[in-house]
């Protein structure tokens, strides 16, 4: 296993981390029972929330990262 595969993978895993911390930070917030079925709308007086807070936009780079953090690690390993 070459040296940048290694270091890759140590990327991956700490992607890994933080997909997992921002998806549970998320979780906590539309933790009702509405949220187990993905309205998350239960306090907000006009419907759904507009946009993304910052901690959802971090969580969703994190997720892009990560998918593509996967496909590289992938072609490094079996390469």
């Amino acid at each position: 296993m070459s040296i940048l595969a290694v270091i890759m993978t140590i990327v991956h895993v700490i992607l890994c981390v933080g997909v997992s911390y921002f998806a549970l930070k998320r979780m906590q917030k539309n933790a009702e029972l509405g949220g187990a079925f993905g309205s998350g709308s239960a306090h907000t007086m006009f419907g759904r929330e507009k946009g993304l807070d910052s901690v959802a936009k971090l969580g969703m780079w994190f997720g892009i990262l990560f998918m593509i953090s996967c496909f590289i690690t992938t072609m490094l390993i079996i390469k």
